[in-house]
Protein backbone atom coordinates (compact mmCIF):
# COMPACT_ATOMS: atom_id res chain seq x y z
CA UNK A 1 0.00 0.00 0.00
CA UNK A 2 0.97 3.61 -0.45
CA UNK A 3 0.37 5.98 2.47
CA UNK A 4 0.31 9.60 1.30
CA UNK A 5 1.15 12.50 3.61
CA UNK A 6 -0.48 15.93 3.41
CA UNK A 7 -0.18 19.10 5.45
CA UNK A 8 -1.71 22.35 4.17
CA UNK A 9 -4.48 21.86 1.60
CA UNK A 10 -6.14 25.20 0.95
CA UNK A 11 -6.58 28.16 -1.38
CA UNK A 12 -3.97 30.86 -1.95
CA UNK A 13 -3.92 33.59 0.72
CA UNK A 14 -2.53 36.95 -0.46
CA UNK A 15 -1.57 37.80 3.14
CA UNK A 16 0.83 34.82 3.06
CA UNK A 17 2.27 34.91 -0.46
CA UNK A 18 5.18 32.56 0.33
CA UNK A 19 3.09 29.98 2.17
CA UNK A 20 3.79 26.37 1.14
CA UNK A 21 0.44 24.74 0.36
CA UNK A 22 -1.26 22.29 -1.92
CA UNK A 23 -4.05 24.13 -3.70
CA UNK A 24 -7.41 22.46 -3.22
CA UNK A 25 -7.90 22.24 -6.99
CA UNK A 26 -4.67 20.25 -7.30
CA UNK A 27 -5.69 18.08 -4.35
CA UNK A 28 -8.84 17.13 -6.25
CA UNK A 29 -6.77 16.38 -9.36
CA UNK A 30 -4.42 14.22 -7.33
CA UNK A 31 -7.32 12.23 -5.88
CA UNK A 32 -8.55 11.66 -9.43
CA UNK A 33 -5.08 10.45 -10.40
CA UNK A 34 -4.89 8.08 -7.44
CA UNK A 35 -8.33 6.66 -8.20
CA UNK A 36 -7.49 6.04 -11.85
CA UNK A 37 -3.96 4.72 -11.26
CA UNK A 38 -4.00 2.85 -7.94
CA UNK A 39 -7.42 2.90 -6.29
CA UNK A 40 -8.03 3.53 -2.59
CA UNK A 41 -7.80 0.96 0.20
CA UNK A 42 -10.98 0.49 2.20
CA UNK A 43 -10.73 1.20 5.92
CA UNK A 44 -11.72 -2.38 6.77
CA UNK A 45 -8.95 -3.70 4.53
CA UNK A 46 -6.43 -1.39 6.20
CA UNK A 47 -7.57 -2.52 9.65
CA UNK A 48 -7.21 -6.13 8.53
CA UNK A 49 -3.68 -5.46 7.37
CA UNK A 50 -2.76 -3.82 10.68
CA UNK A 51 -4.24 -6.84 12.48
CA UNK A 52 -1.90 -9.13 10.53
CA UNK A 53 -4.31 -10.52 7.96
CA UNK A 54 -2.30 -9.35 4.95
CA UNK A 55 -3.04 -6.82 2.22
CA UNK A 56 -5.21 -8.95 -0.04
CA UNK A 57 -6.64 -6.89 -2.90
CA UNK A 58 -5.38 -3.65 -1.32
CA UNK A 59 -1.74 -4.19 -2.31
CA UNK A 60 -0.57 -1.07 -4.12
CA UNK A 61 -3.64 0.97 -3.20
CA UNK A 62 -3.69 4.37 -1.50
CA UNK A 63 -4.42 5.48 2.05
CA UNK A 64 -4.51 9.20 2.89
CA UNK A 65 -2.99 10.85 5.97
CA UNK A 66 -3.14 14.49 7.11
CA UNK A 67 -0.94 16.07 9.76
CA UNK A 68 -1.47 18.85 12.32
CA UNK A 69 -5.31 19.20 12.47
CA UNK A 70 -5.31 22.48 10.60
CA UNK A 71 -8.68 24.08 9.87
CA UNK A 72 -8.22 23.59 6.14
CA UNK A 73 -8.58 19.84 6.76
CA UNK A 74 -12.13 20.44 7.95
CA UNK A 75 -13.01 23.21 5.48
CA UNK A 76 -11.55 21.65 2.31
CA UNK A 77 -10.33 18.07 2.79
CA UNK A 78 -13.13 16.55 4.84
CA UNK A 79 -15.94 17.63 2.48
CA UNK A 80 -14.00 16.34 -0.52
CA UNK A 81 -13.40 12.94 1.07
CA UNK A 82 -17.04 12.61 2.09
CA UNK A 83 -18.19 13.51 -1.41
CA UNK A 84 -16.01 10.76 -2.85
CA UNK A 85 -16.82 8.17 -0.19
CA UNK A 86 -13.22 8.12 1.03
CA UNK A 87 -11.68 8.05 4.49
CA UNK A 88 -8.48 9.52 5.86
CA UNK A 89 -6.29 9.51 8.96
CA UNK A 90 -5.90 12.90 10.66
CA UNK A 91 -3.09 13.41 13.17
CA UNK A 92 -3.70 15.95 15.93
CA UNK A 93 -1.23 17.81 18.18
CA UNK A 94 -3.35 18.49 21.26
CA UNK A 95 -1.59 21.38 23.02
CA UNK A 96 -3.43 24.17 21.15
CA UNK A 97 -6.72 22.87 22.56
CA UNK A 98 -5.53 23.12 26.17
CA UNK A 99 -3.51 26.36 25.92
CA UNK A 100 -5.38 28.34 23.25
CA UNK A 101 -2.05 29.10 21.57
CA UNK A 102 -0.57 28.29 18.19
CA UNK A 103 2.22 25.74 18.22
CA UNK A 104 5.66 27.19 17.56
CA UNK A 105 6.04 25.02 14.46
CA UNK A 106 2.95 26.66 12.94
CA UNK A 107 3.99 30.14 14.00
CA UNK A 108 7.20 29.50 12.08
CA UNK A 109 5.20 28.45 9.00
CA UNK A 110 3.12 31.61 9.18
CA UNK A 111 6.13 33.89 9.53
CA UNK A 112 7.91 32.18 6.64
CA UNK A 113 4.74 32.34 4.56
CA UNK A 114 4.20 36.04 5.03
CA UNK A 115 7.69 37.53 5.17
CA UNK A 116 10.77 37.76 2.96
CA UNK A 117 12.93 34.77 3.81
CA UNK A 118 16.28 36.55 3.67
CA UNK A 119 15.10 39.35 5.96
CA UNK A 120 13.59 36.84 8.37
CA UNK A 121 16.83 34.85 8.47
CA UNK A 122 18.92 37.98 9.04
CA UNK A 123 16.75 39.04 11.99
CA UNK A 124 16.91 35.54 13.41
CA UNK A 125 20.71 35.49 13.20
CA UNK A 126 20.77 38.88 14.94
CA UNK A 127 18.79 37.68 17.96
CA UNK A 128 20.08 34.15 18.59
CA UNK A 129 23.24 33.50 20.55
CA UNK A 130 25.58 30.53 20.81
CA UNK A 131 24.19 29.45 24.15
CA UNK A 132 20.76 28.91 22.55
CA UNK A 133 22.05 26.22 20.16
CA UNK A 134 23.89 23.14 21.45
CA UNK A 135 26.50 21.77 19.11
CA UNK A 136 25.52 18.10 19.48
CA UNK A 137 23.66 16.58 16.48
CA UNK A 138 23.92 19.81 14.50
CA UNK A 139 25.57 18.15 11.50
CA UNK A 140 22.97 15.36 11.49
CA UNK A 141 20.04 17.74 11.53
CA UNK A 142 21.55 19.95 8.83
CA UNK A 143 22.09 17.06 6.46
CA UNK A 144 18.79 15.31 7.13
CA UNK A 145 16.17 18.04 7.28
CA UNK A 146 14.21 19.89 4.59
CA UNK A 147 16.26 18.30 1.80
CA UNK A 148 13.12 17.56 -0.26
CA UNK A 149 11.69 21.07 -0.06
CA UNK A 150 12.10 23.83 -2.63
CA UNK A 151 11.77 26.88 -0.39
CA UNK A 152 12.43 30.54 -1.06
CA UNK A 153 15.81 31.93 0.04
CA UNK A 154 16.36 31.82 3.78
CA UNK A 155 13.32 29.75 4.69
CA UNK A 156 14.99 26.35 4.97
CA UNK A 157 17.67 27.76 7.26
CA UNK A 158 15.09 29.51 9.44
CA UNK A 159 13.23 26.20 9.76
CA UNK A 160 16.42 24.30 10.63
CA UNK A 161 17.41 26.78 13.32
CA UNK A 162 14.00 27.09 14.97
CA UNK A 163 12.82 23.48 14.63
CA UNK A 164 16.06 21.57 15.21
CA UNK A 165 19.02 23.59 16.44
CA UNK A 166 17.62 25.92 19.07
CA UNK A 167 16.89 24.74 22.60
CA UNK A 168 13.12 24.67 23.17
CA UNK A 169 13.49 26.85 26.26
CA UNK A 170 14.50 29.74 23.97
CA UNK A 171 12.37 29.11 20.89
CA UNK A 172 9.07 30.71 21.93
CA UNK A 173 10.78 33.95 22.94
CA UNK A 174 12.76 34.13 19.70
CA UNK A 175 9.60 33.64 17.63
CA UNK A 176 7.87 36.34 19.70
CA UNK A 177 10.75 38.68 18.90
CA UNK A 178 10.49 37.98 15.18
CA UNK A 179 6.74 38.64 15.22
CA UNK A 180 7.18 41.93 17.07
CA UNK A 181 10.00 43.05 14.80
CA UNK A 182 7.96 42.45 11.64
CA UNK A 183 4.65 43.54 13.23
CA UNK A 184 3.01 40.17 12.60
CA UNK A 185 -0.05 39.13 14.66
CA UNK A 186 -0.91 35.45 15.06
CA UNK A 187 -4.59 34.43 14.87
CA UNK A 188 -5.28 31.09 16.54
CA UNK A 189 -9.08 31.22 16.29
CA UNK A 190 -9.43 29.65 12.86
CA UNK A 191 -6.12 27.85 12.48
CA UNK A 192 -7.03 24.42 13.92
CA UNK A 193 -9.95 22.06 13.57
CA UNK A 194 -12.24 22.65 16.57
CA UNK A 195 -12.86 19.74 18.98
CA UNK A 196 -16.51 19.44 17.91
CA UNK A 197 -15.36 19.29 14.29
CA UNK A 198 -12.87 16.54 15.11
CA UNK A 199 -15.73 14.60 16.68
CA UNK A 200 -17.85 15.18 13.56
CA UNK A 201 -15.04 13.87 11.37
CA UNK A 202 -14.56 10.83 13.60
CA UNK A 203 -18.28 10.06 13.56
CA UNK A 204 -18.22 10.28 9.75
CA UNK A 205 -15.58 7.55 9.46
CA UNK A 206 -12.33 9.50 9.61
CA UNK A 207 -9.55 8.19 11.88
CA UNK A 208 -8.26 10.68 14.46
CA UNK A 209 -4.77 9.95 15.77
CA UNK A 210 -2.08 11.44 17.99
CA UNK A 211 0.61 13.82 16.75
CA UNK A 212 1.91 14.29 20.34
CA UNK A 213 0.94 17.18 22.59
CA UNK A 214 3.26 19.92 21.37
CA UNK A 215 4.82 18.59 18.14
CA UNK A 216 8.43 18.40 19.44
CA UNK A 217 11.38 16.63 17.91
CA UNK A 218 10.97 13.61 20.17
CA UNK A 219 14.61 12.54 19.94
CA UNK A 220 15.54 15.76 21.77
CA UNK A 221 13.43 14.79 24.80
CA UNK A 222 14.00 12.48 27.76
CA UNK A 223 12.08 9.21 27.93
CA UNK A 224 9.76 10.63 30.59
CA UNK A 225 9.04 13.75 28.54
CA UNK A 226 8.34 11.61 25.49
CA UNK A 227 5.96 9.46 27.52
CA UNK A 228 4.01 12.55 28.57
CA UNK A 229 3.77 13.73 24.97
CA UNK A 230 2.28 10.40 23.91
CA UNK A 231 -0.01 9.53 26.80
CA UNK A 232 -1.43 13.02 27.33
CA UNK A 233 -2.26 13.42 23.65
CA UNK A 234 -4.21 10.16 23.56
CA UNK A 235 -5.95 11.09 26.82
CA UNK A 236 -7.19 14.34 25.28
CA UNK A 237 -8.48 12.63 22.12
CA UNK A 238 -10.28 10.10 24.30
CA UNK A 239 -11.81 12.86 26.43
CA UNK A 240 -13.39 14.57 23.40
CA UNK A 241 -14.71 11.28 22.03
CA UNK A 242 -12.45 10.96 18.99
CA UNK A 243 -10.25 8.02 19.92
CA UNK A 244 -10.87 4.73 18.15
CA UNK A 245 -7.89 2.55 17.35
CA UNK A 246 -4.69 4.12 18.67
CA UNK A 247 -2.54 5.49 15.87
CA UNK A 248 0.32 7.94 16.01
CA UNK A 249 2.44 10.04 13.66
CA UNK A 250 6.02 11.10 14.43
CA UNK A 251 6.35 14.91 14.41
CA UNK A 252 8.67 16.01 11.59
CA UNK A 253 9.14 12.36 10.62
CA UNK A 254 12.33 10.69 9.54
CA UNK A 255 14.64 8.61 11.71
CA UNK A 256 16.34 11.71 13.11
CA UNK A 257 13.10 12.89 14.77
CA UNK A 258 12.51 9.95 17.16
CA UNK A 259 14.53 7.22 18.88
CA UNK A 260 14.24 3.77 20.42
CA UNK A 261 12.51 5.25 23.48
CA UNK A 262 9.75 6.60 21.25
CA UNK A 263 9.12 3.25 19.62
CA UNK A 264 9.15 1.39 22.93
CA UNK A 265 6.72 3.88 24.49
CA UNK A 266 4.33 3.55 21.54
CA UNK A 267 4.34 -0.22 21.93
CA UNK A 268 3.78 0.09 25.67
CA UNK A 269 0.85 2.47 25.08
CA UNK A 270 -0.87 -0.10 22.85
CA UNK A 271 -0.56 1.99 19.69
CA UNK A 272 -1.66 -0.11 16.71
CA UNK A 273 0.58 1.62 14.16
CA UNK A 274 2.55 4.82 13.60
CA UNK A 275 3.82 6.67 10.57
CA UNK A 276 7.29 7.90 9.75
CA UNK A 277 8.31 9.74 6.59
CA UNK A 278 10.09 7.55 4.05
CA UNK A 279 9.48 7.52 0.29
CA UNK A 280 8.47 3.90 -0.22
CA UNK A 281 5.40 1.68 -0.15
CA UNK A 282 4.28 -0.19 2.96
CA UNK A 283 5.30 -3.83 2.69
CA UNK A 284 3.62 -6.80 4.39
CA UNK A 285 6.64 -7.37 6.63
CA UNK A 286 6.56 -3.75 7.89
CA UNK A 287 3.60 -4.45 10.13
CA UNK A 288 5.66 -7.17 11.83
CA UNK A 289 9.08 -5.54 12.01
CA UNK A 290 8.35 -1.80 12.14
CA UNK A 291 4.69 -1.07 12.82
CA UNK A 292 5.65 2.06 14.81
CA UNK A 293 7.50 3.62 11.87
CA UNK A 294 5.54 2.78 8.74
CA UNK A 295 6.68 4.67 5.64
CA UNK A 296 4.72 7.44 3.93
CA UNK A 297 5.15 9.17 0.61
CA UNK A 298 4.96 12.96 0.51
CA UNK A 299 2.12 14.05 -1.76
CA UNK A 300 4.56 16.18 -3.76
CA UNK A 301 6.15 13.01 -5.19
CA UNK A 302 3.05 12.37 -7.32
CA UNK A 303 1.31 14.28 -10.12
CA UNK A 304 -0.59 17.39 -8.97
CA UNK A 305 0.98 17.23 -5.49
CA UNK A 306 3.60 19.93 -5.81
CA UNK A 307 3.30 22.65 -3.17
CA UNK A 308 2.89 26.17 -4.50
Amino acid sequence: MKAIMYHYVRAFDPHHPHFRLLDIANFRKQLDHFEQTYGFAERDDWNGFVAGRGMGDSAGKIILTFDDAMRCHYDFVFPELRKRGLWGIFYVPTEPYTTGKLLDVHRIHLLCGSLDGTQLLQRLLDVISDDMIPDQRRAEFRSGTYVMQDNVAGVSEVNRILNYFIEYTFREGVIDDLARHFDYNFDVDRFYVAPAQLKEMSDAGMVIGSHTVGHPVMSKLSRDAQSTQITDSFAYLDAIGCLGEKTYCHPYGGVHSYDTNTVQLLDEAGVAYSFDVAPRDILPEDIITSRQCLPRHDCNAFPHGRAS
